[in-house]
């Protein structure tokens, strides 16, 4: 977000803003290649560093550290105070905030002539930074020293850029119609021109962001079209990101799901060119937003999971706040009650520590809404009306009207029918005062249900014709899917199960047509994932080639060693040669002397000469012997170079075949598993459709006969409907992306227990679960989850006939962690212990299973590599014991 100030560098170095960005850059490169040194050269080194802030921070970073020094150097103090300014922008784009301070605190620190322009800029720079580190406060008080600075210049352009800052501090303030009038003054500076495409683009973003904050969906769709179509002229990949981004906000606001993903999938394409960490983490937050709209939970929690590694590493504290609020409200949904107020305590505080008064107000209806969830509705509405105080106070009517709505749901859980209502009545009311056409019809389809519920039919019907008249016009197709279910009970309510039939039957062709749209945006969603995968074997390639050429590269400087040995080996045996031979020249001198005194030993000296001469043939012998081995070992190393040459070469094809094998079997892999879920999902919309018609059918027919094939056809259903999910749950355990974090057995156990109540209350059957942990226990819930519901399914199935029970005992030995889950079962014959784990295996003949639940467990324990035993005696029981790691 810091690239939007960047253009104000164009004033202070004065660049032609008529001409385009790239031949900028170009004719700056140019007159640097040209330039001599001196002042030139540090102004053009400052002014790339501008042009390229908006394509590679790290080489704009570089180019203003050059600038630096050759400022330092020349002592050229404009540019010094220039470069200290890039220098530290540079630094805030990679999250050093220390150091970007440092450096603008140094700029500000230099006084040269005619360098207001460049503190003036440096000013925002300082407010800017303290902003998206959420010090509000500070942020301000730079953009007031900013104005005042100006006003001994009078730049238009500086006025309108802080003008600019300060409404988009009262957006984040969640004072809208303030920030407007900055905004539209700064707007008015610029004088409608297009002197500077670049701040003109921004200011219209936030005034869109703005009128979106108001509910004026026109407006902002204007204000977004005109930034768009600016962003797009200047092929600037900051702007089209947030170009995308905000038109993903816009379509989310409106229920439009699919649209918004597409424009987020869309942001994450440009980010592959131009990737700036901040507006990564809002993308990822935008597209988990998205997925927990569309009940994906597990792929929501993954962006935003990602976002917090951005966040908390660059200490962006509002969006780290937002992003526990989220994770707090996904845990909500799983029934993860302890995670979710974990995380939401977590929000408040830092939403605290910055003054965020709509995120405190979010804080407190989230977790009014986890309480209501508990059933302590007397502190949900405790935190409700606290959350209502504080959206009527800043103003936020369209969060004042979902909080009434939210309290009406807890009186309607207490059975309050009149208060619930009431506070209906008055979401209505502010609703209608604020014109949102969706949120209205859904809120008139909802009070029609508790009119239903009083038995105010003829109400309920007037507001079910005033939401399809809004729904009419909005083509919203979840408030038109409520619809249809509301009217289904209406006609229910009327005993009129003809109507109530067809519009049960409309219901659940919509809802069916939903699921398919949502199935078509995780396609799109693995389409995105599978770039990025190829993305990263492309690097791998790159990195494969490069340690080639080391390879290679060491080869050569083998084959150097070794020529350097033989040259090496040639000299010692010239400087034996000169030495032997100076020896015999010495002792033949000493020959020649010796016979004139020493006649008489003429003939023994001939004798040594002799010797000499034969020992100095032997040694031109043993040269000769050695320079042939040389030549031998010589050829032997050339040999084994080719071989290691031709064994490198076979390698490097035998790595391609291997690596295109791979690749080929990861897709082959991705498109089963793609192939898989389509059609499992195929499978379950007919038996979703069997089990709708089998409960319609409970309510329109009296014929007993019709009624039990009925009720066998919906049994039928039923277990193929679990056999599905058996057999997607095959799936899960070997492909999806598992989340790790604290486990809370007892909350699983007791979940599971609460899902097969009715199967344990018919036959009896009671639980005891002892957790006996000295320490947290970390690791995968889905797979633990998925581990005990099939392993209680299974002890429920053989229950015994007296005293039936079912016992989860979790305890530790050292570093392990030991899970049991014991029954007094049936139990299971010795000779089929080995084969329980098998796919499709059933050791009983009356079993009415599919097979698959113990061969699920297996898989699970495998993937979390644990280890599963069992121990069983026939009409006794049976105990499974698992073991693994808790770290």
């Amino acid at each position: 977000m810091f690239r939007a100030y960047l253009i104000l560098i164009c004033t202070l170095l004065c660049i032609q803003q008529t001409l385009a960005q790239r031949h900028i850059k170009d004719s700056l490169l140019n007159v640097l290649e040209k330039s001599a040194g001196g002042l030139d050269k540090v102004d053009v080194l400052n002014e790339l560093s501008y042009e390229y802030y908006n394509i590679n921070d790290s080489i704009a970073l570089a180019y203003a550290t050059q600038a630096l020094q050759e400022a330092v150097k020349l002592k050229y103090l404009k540019g010094v105070k220039q470069a200290y300014t890039l220098v530290g922008l540079g630094y805030v784009s990679n999250g050093d905030y220390q150091q970007a301070f440092a450096n603008f605190y140094r700029s500000i620190r230099i006084v040269v002539k005619d360098g207001e322009a460049i503190a003036t800029y440096t000013y925002n720079l300082l407010g800017n930074t303290h902003r998206d580190l959420s010090n509000y406060d500070s942020a301000i008080f730079y953009y007031n020293l900013s104005i005042e600075t100006n006003e001994k210049i009078g730049n238009k352009n500086l006025e309108a850029t802080t003008l600019k800052n300060l409404g988009y501090i009262k957006i984040l303030s969640s004072k809208n119609n303030e920030a407007i009038n900055y905004l539209l003054k700064a707007e008015n500076l610029l004088g409608g021109t297009k002197q500077d495409n670049y701040l003109i683009s921004e200011i219209w973003g936030h005034l869109g962001k703005a009128y979106e904050n108001k509910l004026d969906f026109i407006r902002a769709q204007d204000y977004y079209t005109r930034m768009c179509s600016m962003a797009g002229k200047a092929e600037d990949n900051f702007l089209l990101i947030k170009c995308e981004l905000n038109k993903a906000e816009l379509a989310f606001r409106v229920g439009d799901f699919s649209k918004s993903l597409e424009y987020c999938f869309e942001a994450v394409r440009i980010s592959e060119v131009y990737a700036y960490p901040p507006q990564i983490a809002e993308m990822y937050i935008k597209i988990g937003d998205v997925y927990i709209e569309l009940a994906q939970h597990d792929l929501a929690t993954k962006y935003f999971f990602q976002a917090l590694k951005i966040t908390e590493r660059l200490k962006l504290q509002r969006l780290t706040a937002e992003i526990y609020s989220a994770l707090s409200w996904i845990n909500k949904e799983e029934s993860s009650f302890t995670m979710a107020l974990e995380y939401i305590n977590r929000s408040q505080e830092l939403r605290e520590s910055i003054n965020d008064q709509h995120g405190i107000s979010n804080c407190h209806r989230i977790r009014g809404l986890i309480y209501r969830q508990l059933k302590r509705y007397s502190s949900a509405i405790t935190e409700l009306e606290k959350s209502r105080r504080i959206r009527e106070t800043i103003g936020h009517l369209e969060g004042v009207a979902a909080t009434v709505l939210d309290l009406s749901h807890v009186y309607e859980d207490q059975r309050k029918f009149d208060e619930a209502l009431s506070l209906q009545q008055e979401a209505i009311a502010i609703q209608e005062k604020i014109g949102n056409k969706q949120r209205l019809s859904s809120a008139y389809n909802n009070i029609s249900r508790s009119f239903i519920r009083l038995g105010r039919l003829g109400d309920a019907e007037n507001y079910l014709r005033k939401a399809k008249d809004l729904i009419d016009q909005t083509k919203s197709r979840l408030n038109l899917r409520d619809n249809y279910g509301f009217y289904a009970l209406l006609y229910v309510a009327r005993k009129n199960f003809t109507k109530a039939y067809e519009y049960q039957k409309l219901y659940l062709q919509i809802n069916d047509s939903i699921y398919t749209r949502s199935s078509a945006v995780k396609m799109a969603e693995m389409q995105v994932l599978y770039q990025v995968e190829k993305k990263d074997q492309e690097i791998q390639l790159l990195n494969k080639e490069k340690a080639l050429q080391e390879s290679q590269l060491e080869v050569q400087q083998s084959r150097l060693r070794f020529q350097l040995l033989i040259i090496v080996s040639a000299i010692v045996g010239l400087i034996l040669i000169s030495l032997v031979a100076f020896s015999i020249y010495r002792n033949s001198e000493r020959t020649r002397k010796l016979n004139r005194a020493i006649s008489e030993q003429n003939e023994e000296i001939q004798a040594q000469a002799e010797e000499l001469s034969e020992s100095n043939q032997a040694l031109t012998n043993l040269n000769a012997e050695i320079i042939e081995k040389n030549e031998e070992i010589q050829a032997q190393s050339e040999e084994l170079i080719e071989a290691n040459q031709s064994i490198a070469q076979i390698n490097k094809s035998l790595e391609g075949k291997v690596d295109e094998r791979t690749i080929e079997l990861k897709q082959a892999y991705k498109e089963l598993d793609t192939f898989f879920y389509r059609a499992s999902h195929d499978f379950r919309r007919p038996l979703t459709t069997f089990m709708g018609l089998a409960e319609v059918a409970k309510i329109t027919i009296r014929d007993n006969n019709a009624l039990e094939l009925f009720s066998k056809v919906n049994d039928t259903a039923h277990y193929l409907d679990k056999m599905l999910m058996k057999l997607q749950s095959i799936s899960d355990v070997g492909g999806q992306e598992l989340v790790y974090k604290e486990a809370f057995l007892k909350e699983i156990f007791d979940n599971l227990c609460d899902t097969f109540r009715e199967d344990l209350q018919r036959k009896n059957i009671k639980t005891y679960c002892e957790i006996e942990l000295k320490e947290t226990f970390y690791s995968y819930p889905a797979l633990l989850r998925i581990i005990i519901e099939n392993l209680i399914e299974n002890s429920i199935f053989f229950s015994s006939m007296n005293d039936p029970i079912v016992r989860f005992k979790v305890y530790s030995i050292g570093s392990e962690v030991i899970m049991e889950v014991q029954d007094n079962g049936e139990g299971i014959p010795d000779e089929f212990h080995e084969r329980i784990f098998e796919m499709y295996f059933r050791a009983n003949e009356r079993s009415k299973g599919n097979g698959l639940g113990l061969y699920i467990v297996r898989k699970a324990v495998e993937k979390l590599n644990g280890i599963i035993t069992v121990e069983s005696t026939l009409h006794k029981g049976t105990t499974f014991t698992i073991s693994f790691s808790g770290k």
